[in-house]
């Protein structure tokens, strides 16, 4: 990732803009392995100032998965920290950085609807992403975990 998705202009600005990058040699550094309970590199952890955990990710991703993986860090984030307003408003960035991604975009239309419902009380809007959810990625882990509102 060091060579084609750290030094990708999006990706640089996109970090700059929202996060505090921390990057860790695992050779020079074995610890920072056992530290974050790690046992592969590259790992991305998102994390907030007091060091609680939002998205983990293992393996290598280009800079329009990492992106969109940051993206959806930052929409987990508002949602663990229960400010649904920033999460609402995360969620069409989510949704936007990960559209076209199998494996993200589901998750993104998952955690929207979540944003949503919550900031609102309206379980319609839940219902409402989550079908769309089952409509457009009826086979991913997403709508699976979905699924029961057709039941």
């Amino acid at each position: 990732m060091g060579a084609v998705t750290y030094p990708n202009a999006e990706v640089c600005s996109y970090i700059a803009e929202h996060f505090v990058p921390v990057q860790y040699n695992v050779v020079e550094q074995p610890d920072a392995m056992r530290w974050f309970n790690s046992a592969w590199t590259p790992t991305i952890l998102i994390q907030d100032a007091d060091g609680r955990e939002h998205r983990r990710t293992h393996g290598y991703l280009d800079p329009r998965r990492m992106v969109a993986e940051l993206a959806l860090g930052r929409l987990q984030a508002a949602i663990d920290r229960q400010d649904f307003q920033q999460a609402t408003a995360l969620s069409e960035e989510a949704l936007s950085r990960c559209h076209g991604d199998p494996e993200r975009e589901p998750e993104a239309q998952y955690w929207a609807s979540v944003a949503a419902y919550k900031a609102t009380n309206d379980t319609s809007k839940l219902l409402e992403g989550w079908n769309i959810l089952l409509n457009r990625y009826p086979d991913s882990e997403w709508a699976h975990r979905a699924e029961f509102i057709r039941k």
